[in-house]
């Protein structure tokens, strides 16, 4: 795909603006939103911890707010992931629209083939959002392409409305080898095959370039999620600008 191909105003609507800092500040955060603000993004991605502040920051925008639950190890037990998806949805904004949450898959479940778990905590977390977009984070760099098949299935089965494809933390395997790698368009594609039109893709982890953005919208993402969108969008524009 080219930016010919795309406007910047689907661009930017395509877009979930992320910051997951476990060491971030209140002045931080708030300057962060503010610039999401400029641009206008589809969304802004936090922390729970955040969700109060920035429901308040965003109460005249219609930017929406994604809870990441369960972040980033996903291997908790089920009971605390809902109820931290219940306590953002008390302390987040009052219109179900404007919440959406971005839940991670338990792995060690998965790895362990307790598929029948894995479906129920996910439908607990889609029961407990009522009706809220509910993301399924698969984190595709420690799966198998049957295992991202089947982590997509299973979110699909569960009543879940996206597969994202990773958190972006870059921990994985410490104090040894990282095991981390950026989202390829090849993961979207296997997921979209997979699912067809049962579910979105929301396409994150390694998205820091305009290319990056281009190649798995190609590939059949619906949503990106990048702590990159200002840099993405300055790209955009001055390719365009070049093109006139």
């Amino acid at each position: 795909m080219n930016i010919s191909e795309i406007t910047e105003e689907k661009l930017v609507k395509m877009i979930d603006q992320t910051n997951l800092r476990p060491d971030l500040n209140e002045e931080e955060m708030k300057k962060f939103v503010e610039e999401a603000k400029k641009y206008n993004f589809y969304g802004v991605a936090v922390m729970p911890l955040w969700v109060p502040t920035v429901t308040k920051m965003l109460d005249n925008s219609d930017m929406k707010i994604i809870a990441a639950i369960g972040f980033p190890l996903g291997a908790i037990p089920t009971e605390l992931k809902v109820a931290e998806t219940r306590w953002v949805i008390e302390n987040g904004p009052s219109s179900p629209d404007k919440l959406e949450i971005d839940v991670v898959m338990n792995l060690t479940q998965l790895k362990s083939e307790n598929y029948a778990a894995i479906k129920n905590e996910i439908s607990e977390i889609v029961k407990t959002a009522e009706g809220r977009t509910v993301k399924v984070i698969i984190e595709v760099p420690l799966l198998t392409r049957k295992e991202i098949a089947i982590a997509s299935l299973l979110s699909a089965a569960a009543g879940a409305h996206f597969v994202k494809t990773a958190t972006g933390f870059r921990g994985w395997g410490f104090p040894g080898p990282s095991l981390w790698r950026p989202t390829t368009a090849e993961d979207v594609a296997l997921i979209k095959s997979v699912v067809g039109d049962r579910l979105k893709v929301k396409a994150s982890g390694g998205m820091e370039t305009l290319s990056d953005v281009l190649a798995v919208i190609e590939a059949g993402a619906d949503r990106i999620g990048t702590a990159y969108g200002v840099q993405i969008i300055n790209e955009y524009r001055k390719l365009k600008e070049v093109q006139k």
